[in-house]
């Protein structure tokens, strides 16, 4: 089933006719009230995942199953980005439509209107929802997908309606510690995040059997290893910044002001170029903005280790034949990740709507619905319930444990401010011959530098 191709001045065509919605009551999970159900989804070719779908230890309970509500309005309308369901269709899209119209069958007088939102920037979601609250609030959607970066700018706008008495606590409970932390602002729940993409480590289990877990090890093992280290729009790599937060060093404080260790700077600088001075780190690390960049030359086998994110991984899994996950070696092998990602939010100006649009995002977040799109588009679930799901995987047990320790990409105007001058640093050091120390204590001035401007 495909989701129809839907502009922003249009309303999205009902996909699903009444026949089908017989035939998806068949296919849907089991629904109290007489309904008996299973969306039967298939991953991704690209992903080659064969889950084993564990069995709930108990019925859903009521909070996460949707059930119609007495005079419930005839529309809600959702907002969302190709990154939920591409327009040139995939089976993410298909699954989303499949996930839509199970919704509808059970709420067989509402329409669930979808329409195609650019995800930033002028006519993006933010553009318009600022500018519909204020002259056309009947345009206004019910849910919008955002990126976890958007939320602070458009919960303090007043964009957002918070979930915290809204959102069942099983659901709230469930996330995933970074998946709460992302979803809130100022102390409310404003989001609530459904997928993520963490970057770890992948080896060559032909080359060796035991994976470095810390520095020295990387030294010892003989093996080579590759990560990213040219920086993407002048802002350094997620490698470094996963070097230097697994060492306990913040980037700000309580108040958002830059609280940098530069201790921690330089010895992450000076694994960098001891490791590059060694053959340990191939000097191709010079080139790769991006994990994809390192990809090919594993591939290849022409290097032991290398950096990568969880959607290439589970995308590209077909691939990989003597590869295993693990984590990135870290100085004291502490290992943590960050995770990118997004999130659905309500923002019905109708408080009447609002319990029903709550109702069509918790069937969305239903750990079945989230594992089954999740798997379909190749990222990870931001709930334990729905990781559960995917099956025994040893992938899936080594993120879930990736996952407690995971933290939300930090992003404000600060951080920026110090990731630029943290790639200064890296690029002083690896392309100018810098000493650490010394490209360290420049980061600090150039931060105060900034700030004072």
């Amino acid at each position: 089933m495909e989701l129809h191709h839907i502009s922003e001045r249009g309303s999205l065509q009902r996909w699903v006719t009444s026949a089908v919605a017989m035939v998806i009551l068949a296919l849907v999970l089991v629904i109290p009230g007489g309904c008996t159900a299973q969306v039967s989804v298939t991953p991704t070719a690209a992903a080659a995942i064969t889950p084993t779908p564990s069995p709930l230890a108990s019925p859903p309970s009521t909070s996460e199953v949707v059930t119609p509500v007495p005079g419930e309005p005839e529309k809600l309308t959702i907002w969302i980005t190709e990154f939920v369901a591409p327009l040139e269709g995939s089976e993410a899209a298909d699954t989303f439509a499949r996930q839509i119209a199970a919704f509808e069958a059970t709420h067989p007088e509402l329409t669930v209107e979808v329409i195609y939102k650019k995800p930033s920037g002028k006519g993006g979601i933010e553009d318009f929802l600022s500018t519909a609250s204020a002259v056309a609030p009947a345009v206004v959607p019910d849910l919008v997908v955002l990126d976890f970066q958007d939320l602070p700018a458009m919960a303090r706008k007043g964009l957002l309606v918070p979930l915290d008495d809204l959102l069942s606590p099983k659901v709230q409970s469930d996330l995933y510690p970074f998946a709460l932390q992302a979803g809130t602002v100022d102390g409310r729940l404003v989001g609530v995040p459904f997928e993520v993409d963490i970057e770890h480590a992948i080896y060559n289990t032909a080359k060796i059997a035991v994976p470095p877990i810390t520095w020295s090890e990387v030294f010892s093992s003989g093996a080579t290893y590759i990560f990213p280290t040219l920086g993407q729009d002048g802002l350094v790599n997620d490698a470094f910044l996963i070097q230097y937060l697994s060492t306990g060093a913040a980037l700000v404080d309580d108040a958002g002001n830059p609280a940098l260790d530069p201790q921690a700077i330089a010895d992450v600088l000076a694994f960098y170029r001891q490791g590059i001075e060694s053959g340990a780190i191939l000097t191709d690390v010079l080139r790769y903005a991006t994990v994809e960049n390192c990809w090919p030359k594993y591939l290849q086998a022409q290097v032991v280790m290398s950096n990568i994110s969880s959607n290439l991984y589970l995308t590209g899994r077909g691939l990989l034949t003597v590869s295993r996950a693990t984590y990135v070696p870290t100085r004291d092998g502490q290992a943590i990740a960050l995770g990118r990602g997004h999130a659905w939010a309500l923002t019905s100006l109708d408080p009447n709507r609002r319990q029903v649009a709550v109702k069509l995002l918790e069937w969305l977040l239903y750990p079945p619905n989230m594992a089954a799109w999740n798997l379909a588009a190749g990222h990870l679930p931001t709930r334990r319930a729905a990781l559960e799901e995917m099956g025994r995987d040893p992938y899936f047990v080594f993120v879930h444990a990736q996952l407690e320790r995971t933290i939300p990409y930090p992003n404000s105007e600060v951080h920026r401010r110090i990731y630029r001058a943290m790639q200064q640093a890296v690029d002083a050091v690896l392309r100018k011959g810098a000493m650490p120390q010394a490209a360290a204590d420049d980061v600090l001035k150039a931060v105060s530098q900034e700030r004072t401007r």
